[in-house]
């Protein structure tokens, strides 16, 4: 049994990742942290608790950072819907979070488990950063660091030199990124190859006819009329989901290269805010390419329960 912590900032792709990861009988989720990131830190909260509350799964979660560490927080709730999952129409109230201080409780649970926690990080990577700045001593108890964000090769999803986890919080990324951490990235450009449905297999969602399949449908409907209007390409593009993929089956990977990453940082409006500078440097396994028909068949298991 491998045991995680989730950092999300819970939008309509981190609700598939944590549906994956709560229904995975391999995984034990030891706690989630939220994040401010897709949405406001508010609806990260009640986002995530909603979908645990789906799954009839109650770990701890945890409120983290409301904001980037030096930034002011910039969502992509055009993506997402302004709730963050989808708009459908959710009670996405009143639910109660287990603390409102995500960093110790990190630290505490690496601590209580030395080399064997891998934290698995959906959103921009502001708690992690700021649990290393506090206990700098977990960088060597912390089993495997999961980054979804960043990518190799261009462009991005939120400008054409960046992805947004890693944009949203530059300064946090550069902290995480240059760690002695080991450590695997999930990025836009793994997504873009591998880690999408086409619309008839985002349709065919709805075929299984569970609640959990159900609502993984519905809440994808925002997204891909935004890509419609926009012009971009008609296919589901789910890039948490693939980062929690590589997670629970890292066989599904079927090419990855070695290298360093640096993060730029700059002005907010910057043409090069969280872009990635990659050196030849063997210090992060950067998930180029995932076998796409496993991956199908993973979203349909989990979904199927």
């Amino acid at each position: 049994m491998k045991k995680i912590w989730i950092d999300t900032d819970a939008g309509t792709d981190d609700a598939m990742a944590l549906i994956m990861a709560l229904r995975c009988e391999e995984l034990v989720v030891l706690g989630i942290s939220t994040v401010g990131g897709n949405v406001p830190l508010e609806k990260v909260d009640q986002n995530v608790l909603y979908v645990c509350e789906l799954c009839e799964v109650q770990p701890p979660v945890h409120r983290g950072a409301v904001k980037p560490l030096e930034r002011i927080l910039g969502t992509a709730d055009f993506i997402h819907g302004k709730d963050g999952l989808g708009d459908i129409g959710l009670d996405l109230s009143n639910r109660e979070l287990t603390s409102y201080n995500a960093i110790e409780a990190i630290i505490e649970t690496v601590r209580a488990n030395p080399n064997e926690v891998s934290i698995v990080n959906l959103g921009p990577l502001t708690n992690l950063a700021l649990a290393i700045r506090k206990a700098p001593e977990i960088v060597d108890l912390i089993a495997h660091c999961y980054v979804m964000g960043g990518l190799v090769d261009l462009p991005g999803n939120i400008t054409p030199l960046a992805e947004f986890n890693i944009w949203a919080d530059p300064e946090a990324a550069q902290e995480v990124l240059t760690s002695k951490l080991s450590m695997t990235t999930i990025g836009w450009d793994t997504t873009m190859n591998s880690g999408w449905l086409s619309v008839d297999e985002w349709h065919e969602l709805k075929d299984l006819k569970t609640d959990l399949a159900t609502f993984a449908h519905s809440i994808q409907a925002v997204r891909m009329q935004w890509q419609k209007d926009n012009d971009h390409d008609q296919k589901l593009t789910w890039a948490d989901p693939s980062a929690m993929a590589v997670v629970i089956d890292p066989s599904i990977v079927i090419q990855s290269t070695e290298v360093g990453m640096s993060v730029s940082g700059g002005a907010d409006d910057h043409p090069q805010r969280g872009f990635i500078t990659i050196s030849n440097e063997s210090r992060i396994t950067h998930v180029n390419r995932i076998d796409r028909s496993r991956f199908k068949k993973m979203i349909h298991q989990y979904l199927s329960i």
